[in-house]
């Protein structure tokens, strides 16, 4: 007759609760604080409320109920909280007399994983599902109708909290230390975007265009608890003052991070089962992850650190950047390499023929790596995408130029392509020369992804207004009338609506500070004087004189600003937040005020003010350099 073989042994399970109670009692305290007592606490100013609509109270409440949510499904809490559950329910794996003890009893390790993966588990769960029901009868009682987000928060809670919790359990079969697991954990969980970024500040000081700025990719996802810190949240829309949710986004990453989870829990058991228990105490408890324990250690290290080493030094040559970086980057590679191995052994004697041989082929390997992002061998200088592929495009020296315009975008890439082709005459240029100017190219493509690339350029005066020179062809481009007028009004300001509006100033050496007020016919009237100047050409050479580097423009430049205030019923598209939509997201705005500065050049805008009877003539508007000499002149006289 064969034996009953169990997979679950209560005894166990028991223990796990008596002996780790104030696990639970932590994770219990915090979900009812955060729902039930939140919601509770929330709703008590409402007695003291008068005067509020229907409408207005629902949507006051139901920011309640988002609110208590939001932090209840916290990405880095319930991560947290994963992390001390599967320590304190695996922790006789890392004491040798413990992990002996238990696995000498008439039990199997099927049965001990089974049974001490769900007690973990059950810390967070059982919690989380209390806080619920809890938090859900509060809000019935007082008058809360939203407790639809709570039921999605609850579920979202156990994805997240299912995914972490395996993912620590995953973790800690591998390491025979106990307070491993957390610095791994949190290691690991950031790996991905971690050294993307060190990677990415690396190749942008020897490859020529590249950036240091970080870019969010779909391969994120690697790096768990920041990508889901960033897809993981309510969606909120304004109405007026008060905000309306609609709904929880993330519910596939939750899903999709829930199914790997169940493909780790089955690795994380294959290793446990055959995990050999004198290997507790070790830093690694699986032989044949040391090779990439050292040279995981040894890439990030010597990529860290080479990056800061070499660029503390001001070398501004090309060739002599990339001969720094490599001997610093490849130096402290070797360093981090022994350092790791340190750890592995637990001891400084780790300078072994067979470990210097495998250093030594780490240092190959990564030298060649670096000569092959030094001799653009992957392509990455010249890279330009297909126009089909590009969703916008940007230019950026002065202001951001750019849009979805196919011609638009066939101009950026024109100056981008003879950037590219002027690449070791623009480096020997600026490795000599100090008028130089940085010029930033944007590619927001179809696919989600963002190319962008940064560049120093000669900028000499002669280069700025010759029109074949990529510096005049991106002057001509901040110069356009069109282009000018997003920058200063939106990208929608085809839309706005003209308001009220002043032009103030201060008076020569008094620094007497004038204002007047215009009203909304009168503001009409400068605003479009002032598109009457830009079209004329009149602006030119004020816009140029933000790119000049070497004549000086403030002898022809009005102290005295117009403020115009105007507003867009369907939002304000400020064209800087469109560029950087990829780091900031674009503000709700419907009104905003455009500060305009003009000078001599600006025959339209000076004929309207004196029209209006702002000023009589030309002569009651004061230079900058006017300014200056005047006030030069008082502080002399005081001497």
């Amino acid at each position: 007759m064969k034996s009953k073989t169990s997979c679950f042994n209560k005894t166990i399970f028991n223990k796990n609760f008596t002996h780790f109670w104030p696990i639970w009692l932590i994770v219990m305290g915090w979900n009812l604080f955060i729902l039930p007592f939140m919601i509770y606490n929330n709703s008590l100013q409402y007695k003291m409320m008068t005067g509020l609509t229907e409408k207005e109270l629902a949507a006051m409440k139901e920011t309640d109920i988002i609110s208590a949510v939001s932090v209840y499904i916290s990405p880095a809490v319930l991560f947290a909280f994963s992390v001390i559950a599967a320590m304190a329910v695996f922790s006789y794996l890392y004491n040798s007399r413990s992990a002996n003890t238990i696995h000498a009893l008439p039990v199997t390790r099927k049965e001990l994983f089974i049974t001490n993966y769900l007690s973990g588990l059950l810390f967070l769960l059982v919690p989380e599902f209390v806080g619920f029901l809890t938090g859900t009868l509060v809000s019935a009682g007082c008058g809360y109708t939203s407790m639809n987000y709570l039921l999605q928060g609850f579920l979202f809670a156990c994805g997240i909290s299912f995914f972490f919790y395996t993912f620590a359990v995953f973790i800690g079969m591998f390491t025979g230390q106990l307070f491993a697991i957390p610095v791994f954990a949190l290691i690991i969980n950031f790996l991905y975007v971690g050294y993307k970024f060190i990677f990415v500040n690396l190749v942008a000081q020897i490859s020529y265009g590249l950036s240091g700025d970080y870019n969010n990719s779909a391969l994120d996802v690697l790096s768990p608890l920041f990508y889901m810190s960033r897809k993981v949240t309510t969606n909120i829309d304004y109405q007026g003052e008060y905000p309306v949710c609609n709904g929880i986004s993330g519910a596939n990453v939750v899903i999709g991070y829930a199914l790997c989870a169940v493909v780790l829990i089955v690795f994380a058991y294959l290793i446990y089962k055959s995990r050999n228990m004198e290997t507790a105490g070790n830093l690694i408890a699986i032989s044949w992850i040391g090779p990439f324990f050292r040279w995981g250690v040894a890439l990030c290290g010597g990529t860290l650190f080479g990056a800061i080493f070499s660029s503390i030094f001001n070398i501004r040559g090309a060739t002599q950047v990339f001969i720094m970086l490599a001997l610093s980057t490849l130096i402290f590679g070797a360093v981090f390499f022994f350092a790791a191995q340190m750890f592995l052994e637990k001891g400084f004697r780790v300078f072994t023929k067979k470990r210097m041989i495998e250093c030594g082929a780490f240092v190959a390997v990564f030298f060649v790596v670096l000569i092959g992002i030094e001799c653009n061998w992957f392509g990455q200088e010249s890279k330009l995408p297909d126009t089909d592929k590009i969703e916008s495009a940007y230019i950026n020296c002065a202001y951001p130029v750019g849009g979805k315009d196919t011609q638009l975008i066939e101009e950026i890439k024109d100056i981008h392509k003879q950037i590219i082709d002027s690449k070791k005459k623009f480096e020997s240029y600026a490795a000599a020369n100090e008028d130089v100017s940085w010029v930033n190219i944007k590619y927001y493509l179809k696919d989600g992804s963002v190319l962008r690339r940064t560049y120093t350029i000669p900028a000499t005066d002669d280069m700025l207004k010759d029109p074949e020179s990529a510096y005049g062809k991106v002057a001509e481009m901040m110069s356009d009338p069109d282009a000018y007028l997003k920058n200063v009004f939106g990208f929608n300001y085809d839309q706005m609506t003209i308001d009220e509006g002043y032009i103030d100033g201060t008076r020569g050496s008094t620094d007497e500070y004038w204002r007047y007020d215009l009203s909304k016919e009168n503001t009409e009237k400068l605003y479009q004087a002032f598109v009457a100047d830009l079209k004329a050409g009149n602006y030119k050479e004020y816009l140029l004189s933000n790119m000049s580097t070497g004549t000086d423009y403030q002898d022809i430049t009005y102290v005295s600003t117009i403020n115009i205030d105007y507003s867009c019923i369907k939002g304000i598209i400020n064209m800087y937040n469109l560029y950087s939509r990829d780091s900031y997201p674009e503000p709700y705005n419907t009104d905003s005020t455009a500060c305009i500065s003009f000078d001599k050049n600006c025959k339209n805008i000076i004929s309207t003010l004196i029209e209006l009877g702002v000023i009589e003539s030309e002569d009651d508007l004061v230079t900058v350099t006017e300014q200056n000499s005047d006030a030069e002149g008082t502080v002399d006289a005081d001497y």
